[in-house]
């Protein structure tokens, strides 16, 4: 079986199994055990819920120090477009540009024209596409591992484009060595990610062999180190120092955006991982009629409320829309250049998406379907109330754990006190 990075871990020194991680798990990738929360590497998708929800703090996340950038000659930072909107509107974003390159970093490049020229594609992809509808957003890393994970059928209706953080770094990787006299080996690229899904696409990517990043911090880490630099450049900036050919476009953060693009009415957008779940079961069960294109994201709002940001979701949202309306410039891209990459292959998955494995069940037939059947014996018994004392989300996770000899039945405590005659 394939070993999956996580960009998390749990700090079992602080860990007090309070459940809530648990219980907040939408691929059921969490168990307590001896008191302790344990994460199925097989199952986790890196959404952040458990991040987000532990009281503790005891899921911490794993991150590259934003300095291990240093050993290049010449540094370059992609950064999320949510990042921008954890600043208040008045601070223009190219203010962020200058506080980078204070930081250490000779560029700085956004994923504006790549999103842009996505964009073009997504569209034209749409028009020609003649198979199973409805079509899936490709653009939330976690929502492609839930896919993977849980509904392993609809990997076939991902849209298969490459999202614009990575054509942006594959751009930067293909033009810069020329432009600047510099080998490859000498050019590092560094992502700021919004959540842990994207620092594990980065680092063990689901559709290519290896990202074209070399490295990847969260926001927050980010925010921490620019903050600093931000307020002392605002205080003597003057926008007659940001450059003509610089644009802005936030566009892409918020929820809708990518289904816009789509080029159909028939469009659907979901954000928030009981929604996406939910919607996913109509795509499986064939009980979403009418749509022709879904856009999925793991987070309410979007992006915005990715776990590694710092500002609340809703004050990031509004800081995005006026960001977008004070500094927002059109970028014009070339449509017949976009038709001839779309029809090479350019924008396409490097590797098909496939299902993950997992060892849920035998890889045998008959031995799986014996122990579903000794799975659905043992339901029957459980009293079926999701307590979650056992230490499983669910009852049919308890009877899975069961069949896989990792819990007894005497883990359920009301089946304890059945047994022994108990109320």
């Amino acid at each position: 079986m394939a070993k999956y990075y996580h960009a998390h871990q749990i700090n079992r020194d602080r860990c007090r199994g309070h459940m809530r991680c648990m219980r907040h798990c939408p691929t059921q990738a969490i168990r307590v055990r001896g008191g302790k929360a344990v994460i199925s590497e097989e199952l986790c998708v890196d959404c952040g819920s458990c991040i987000s929800v532990c009281p503790s703090g005891a899921i911490e996340p794993i991150t590259d120090p934003i300095d291990q950038i240093s050993r290049f000659r010449y540094r370059v930072v992609v950064p999320a477009p949510v990042l921008y909107s954890q600043f208040d509107p008045s601070i223009h974003p190219y203010i962020l540009h200058l506080a980078f390159k204070q930081l250490g970093f000779d560029e700085v490049v956004d994923v504006t024209t790549s999103a842009a020229e996505l964009a073009v594609t997504l569209d034209k992809f749409m028009k020609a596409y003649g198979g199973r509808l409805p079509l899936i957003s490709s653009y939330c890393p976690c929502i492609l591992r839930l896919i993977q994970v849980k509904y392993p059928d609809l990997v076939e209706l991902v849209v298969p484009l490459d999202v614009p953080r990575e054509v942006t770094a594959r751009e930067i990787r293909r033009s810069f060595p020329g432009r600047l006299g510099l080998k490859p080996e000498d050019i590092g690229v560094l992502y700021v990610a919004t959540c842990p899904a994207k620092i594990v696409a980065t680092k063990q990517p689901a559709e290519k062999v290896r990202s074209w990043f070399d490295g990847v911090v969260s926001i927050r880490d980010v925010y921490s180190a620019l903050l600093p630099h931000v307020i002392a450049i605002k205080q003597q900036f003057d926008e007659t120092q940001v450059p003509e050919d610089f644009v802005f476009d936030s566009g892409w953060v918020r929820m809708g955006s990518i289904a816009r693009a789509a080029g159909t009415e028939k469009w659907l957008a979901v954000a928030g991982l009981d929604h996406v779940v939910r919607i996913l079961d109509d795509i499986e069960n064939s009980r979403l009629r009418n749509v022709s294109f879904v856009e999925v994201l793991a987070h309410m709002l979007g992006c915005v409320s990715g776990p590694f940001n710092v500002e609340n979701p809703y004050v990031a949202r509004t800081n995005s829309i006026k960001q977008r309306q004070l500094y927002e410039k059109g970028i014009r891209v070339d449509e017949k250049e976009i038709a001839r990459k779309l029809e090479e292959g350019y924008f396409s998955f490097e590797n098909p998406l496939l299902p993950r494995l997992t060892t849920y069940f035998d890889t045998d037939l008959e031995t799986s379907i014996k122990r579903m059947k000794e799975r659905d014996r043992v339901y029957q018994n459980l009293p079926q109330i999701d307590c979650g004392c056992c230490g499983a989300p669910t009852c049919m996770a308890f009877a899975e754990d069961h069949v896989r000899g990792e819990a007894q039945l005497t883990d359920c405590r009301l089946l304890g006190q059945k047994s022994r005659g108990g109320e």
